[in-house]
């Protein structure tokens, strides 16, 4: 007969499967403190997990990685694959990685389509208080 701690075990595994994982990331690679707005072409979309990624091509011919949100985020707000294809042109929010040769954005706000105004938001991230000056 299991013990009721082997029982309580158990339960616990059996829970902790159904419930969704989330992943939990640092940030403080990223300038939080300045947004950045990346526009250009997007020449590929990744939708695999744990992050949308998309591949923009800007204006002064850099390549930029941009992390999106999660899939299932993405689908709980109707966004899909057509959403957004390579060859859109797009203004895309976020913030940029501490180091500016990596050409990574992730944390974002905002993305706009040019050719009929279809636009993203989220509510603005909370500026860290490291970010204030006294």
């Amino acid at each position: 007969m299991p013990t009721f701690n082997a029982l309580r075990f158990a339960a616990i595994a059996a829970c902790s499967v159904l419930l969704p994982a989330h992943a939990h990331h640092s940030y403080g690679m990223f300038d939080q403190c300045t947004p950045t707005a990346l526009e250009g072409e997007i020449s590929k979309v990744e939708w695999v997990n744990p992050h949308i990624v998309i591949y923009l091509r800007t204006q002064d011919v850099a390549n930029y990685r941009i992390e999106w949100y999660s899939l299932l985020q993405l689908q709980r707000e109707g966004i899909a694959p057509e959403t957004l294809q390579a060859g859109d042109q797009v203004t895309i929010t976020g913030h940029a990685m501490r180091d500016p040769s990596l050409k990574v954005l992730s944390l974002l706000s905002q993305i706009r389509r040019s050719s009929d105004d279809w636009t993203w938001t989220q509510p603005a991230r909370q500026t860290p208080a490291s970010c204030t000056t006294n």
